[in-house]
């Protein structure tokens, strides 16, 4: 098997950030790295100039990817445009707002960047968990530059200035112990303010594996219930104003309409994904990072597609076989794949077993399936609009 030749990148340009957030998946010991101007050149160089890749997803990630300020951004922007390509390129960073000023919003936006969020729900909610190191001067809604604000209003700050240019806004939930119990309250702030949503399970690694996020695991079965209401919430909404991923990917699968690869539900992911580190080192994605076991190799001195020729990619390989063996038996295998294998290393400590959150999956994804088939125009409606 081979890598793909459409792929994501996940890269992380810095690993530092301005937020605590208590169960931050990256490692402590890799905080301190940032990638260079030469690390960032060959990044895009290889894809670019590759004859294999088709098209490629830059996703510019970390820690807090604004830190780099706009001047990195720049020389990168401008390195994608140096030399003709056939291969076809977009841009997005998933950031948590605290350096997304308008100077560079207006620049990111110029530069046709698709900009995400994280927002865990209303202030109490968010707020116990998205901790800022300090208070930060943002635009609050209503307010002149020059108030500190937490992290909730930081978020929706920056939700409401892409609003006003136009733009969606979209933010991912992780859910863990402050939110899991209240999907309705977490629905009503997004659908309030128009925030479109990505759903996405605490992993017990980085900060949420030591004591100062410990108390913020979930359950499989937990993070089940918690689908399944956030899923009444919307497809029972009259008049929704938001999309939610998973949801949309899941009913578009059952409808038999082609989807996008996607991070947690898709088949052979490790051939759709890459990681990238600060110093270059290549992993199946970005979660991987400060896992030494799962580095295929290091950009500077491999070309991407080569990571295919690796044991470590054989090892995937066999791997996922041995999982999908098992779930090729279950009822929704076409709607998960086994889920994610970081969430088997992580949450299950174990990788060649099905994801840690599978009992969970499965009560939504049964709870769903009655739901769609009960009431198919709406599911098509549903469907249009995610």
């Amino acid at each position: 098997m081979m890598l793909s030749p459409h792929v994501t990148l996940i890269i992380k340009v810095t690993n530092a950030c301005d937020m605590q957030c208590r169960y931050c998946f990256i490692e402590p010991s890799v905080f301190h790295k940032k990638m260079t101007d030469e690390t960032a050149r060959r990044v895009v160089r290889a894809f670019l100039d590759s004859d294999f890749f088709e098209s490629v997803h830059f996703v510019w990630h970390g820690g807090e990817p604004l830190l780099r300020g706009r001047g990195f951004f720049e020389r990168v922007f401008a390195e994608q445009r140096a030399g003709t390509t056939e291969v076809a390129y977009t841009n997005s960073t998933q950031t948590n707002g605290t350096h997304l000023d308008d100077d560079m919003l207006e620049f990111l936006l110029a530069n046709d960047v698709s900009i995400g969020l994280s927002l865990d729900g209303p202030p109490e909610l968010n707020d116990a968990s998205r901790k800022l190191r300090r208070m930060l001067p943002v635009l609050n809604e209503g307010s002149r530059r020059g108030s500190g604000a937490g992290g909730h209003a930081t978020t929706v700050d920056a939700a409401r200035r892409l609003q006003e240019r136009g733009r969606a806004a979209g933010a991912i939930v992780t859910v863990n112990r402050n939110n899991v119990g209240e999907p309705e309250a977490v629905y009503e702030e997004f659908t309030s303010r128009r925030i479109h949503m990505k759903i996405n399970p605490l992993t017990r690694s980085g900060l949420a594996d030591t004591a100062l996020g410990a108390d913020l695991g979930i359950s499989a079965e937990e993070y089940g219930h918690f689908l399944v209401r956030m899923f009444d919430a919307w497809f029972d909404d009259p008049d929704p104003k938001i999309s939610i991923e998973p949801f949309g990917q899941h009913i578009a699968r059952i409808l038999g309409d082609a989807v996008a690869q996607s991070c947690f539900y898709t088949l052979s992911c490790h051939r759709f994904f890459l990681g990238i580190s600060p110093d270059g080192d290549l992993f199946p994605c970005g979660m991987f990072q400060g896992e030494p076991s799962f580095r295929y190799g290091n950009i500077h001195e491999m070309e991407p597609e080569h990571v295919a020729r690796t044991v470590l990619f054989n090892g995937i390989e066999a791997r996922e076989s041995k999982v999908l063996a098992t779930c090729s038996k279950c009822a929704f295998f076409d709607l998960c794949y086994s889920g994610c294998m970081f969430h088997s290393l992580k949450d299950a400590k174990i990788l060649e077993t099905k994801d840690y959150y599978c009992a969970g999956y499965k009560i939504y994804f049964e709870h769903a399936l009655r739901r769609i088939h009960d009431n198919l125009p709406r599911a098509l409606r549903t469907s249009r609009r995610a």
